[in-house]
């Protein structure tokens, strides 16, 4: 095994914090099994500066090189987000958030909901484990309210919000996980519900393309948003809704 240039490291690690970037995803070969050099990397990230460096040796310690390291790109990019608005949630509260991670017993306890149903500290929420918290929380609410153990029926989740649609299945009185997920192109490794989405929404645009109806991806959003909400919008999937509705009561 070859130990890193630190050096180099430490070169190319400020070359990128002095262009701008000050959230860092890291991710070595075998550090699946072998995490000493990724905390290497990221003791001196730290020393420079960098705000938040995800190291895929926490986050995702998998054999598989290319998901690991889209896994800590992809917190990289997103956790710090998360940060932020945590910071200006946590602004609202007379005494802030307590952290369990950090010893602090004062302030108001609030934990998020992760992509794979489970509670966490909000100090530990982090944009990896984030992706599919919204759709998640559906699913472990409809399992509560609307499955009936004596019976066993499976139930079906059909979640459609401005952009995308998420479908899900619970039954057996369990949920059912996945570690390996794509999203938007995007191959990452981080224990999920097993929710499938389909880029279709209500703000999604309709329109013709080679002569067959086309739904997304591009999306009209909540502004204009769609066409009949009267501001100029495009026609979307709320549009034919509408008009089917329309049509059913004439």
């Amino acid at each position: 095994m070859k130990k890193p240039n630190l050096d180099e490291v430490r070169s190319t690690l400020q070359m990128l914090h002095d262009s701008g970037i000050r959230s860092i995803g890291v991710c070595l070969m075998h550090s699946y099994t072998f995490p000493q050099h990724e905390l290497q990397v990221g003791s001196i990230a730290k020393e420079i500066g960098f705000t938040h460096i995800s190291l895929s040796s926490k986050l995702s310690p998998m054999i598989k090189y290319v998901p690991r390291a889209n896994s800590s790109v992809a917190d990289a990019y997103l956790t710090p987000e998360i940060k932020t608005y945590l910071k200006g949630f946590e602004s609202g509260l007379a005494q802030g958030i307590q952290s369990i991670s950090h010893n602090k017993h004062t302030g108001v306890r609030c934990q998020f909901m992760q992509s794979d149903g489970g509670l966490v500290d909000a100090s530990s929420f982090s944009g990896l484990r984030a992706i599919l918290s919204g759709p998640a929380g559906g699913v472990v609410g409809y399992s509560r309210t609307c499955y009936n153990p004596k019976n066993n029926i499976p139930l079906i989740g059909f979640d459609m919000g401005g952009t995308s649609t998420d479908v899900s299945r619970f039954g057996d009185g369990k949920f059912d996980h996945v570690f390996e997920t794509t999203t938007a192109g995007v191959t990452i490794q981080s224990p999920q519900l097993d929710i499938n989405t389909v880029a279709a929404g209500g703000g999604s645009i309709l329109s013709f393309k080679n002569g067959l109806m086309q739904v997304g991806p591009e999306s009209a959003s909540s502004h204009p948003g769609p066409a009949c909400y009267r501001k100029g919008g495009p026609l979307t999937v709320t549009d034919a809704n509408l008009f089917l509705v329309d049509e059913s009561y004439q």
